[in-house]
């Protein structure tokens, strides 16, 4: 007794499938759908990398703004105006936050 299956008995066993029109266009219109998800992961991924990347550099910047500010000697520091309970106000001010993060807003997008 033979078990090998020819060929045209695999065709049968496999599911006939129809490509007509619609099914291509359906199958088009899944493909374009799924690019353009994938694409908006991407921007918004990289959107969040990047405004991470900008918050560390502000930290940065105000971090440096406070340790030059601290190291003026009271009198530097009044001919300009600060004393030094203000310097680390004057710190967020010279490298501001967004406008809402100033807001204390947060919307969804």
């Amino acid at each position: 007794m033979n078990s090998r299956v020819i060929s045209a008995e695999a065709a049968l066993l496999m599911p006939f499938t129809l490509r007509d029109a619609k099914t291509e266009e359906l199958a088009r219109l899944i493909a374009e759908a799924r690019r353009a998800r994938d694409d908006a992961m991407i921007a918004r991924i990289s959107g969040f990398f990047g405004g991470l990347r900008h918050w560390f550099a502000t930290m940065i910047a105000r971090r440096e703004t406070v340790e030059q500010l601290n190291s003026l000697s009271d009198r530097e520091l009044a001919d300009i105006g600060l004393s030094r309970g203000g310097i680390v106000a004057a710190a967020h001010a010279s490298a501001p936050s967004p406008a809402n993060d100033q807001a204390r807003i947060h919307r969804a997008a």
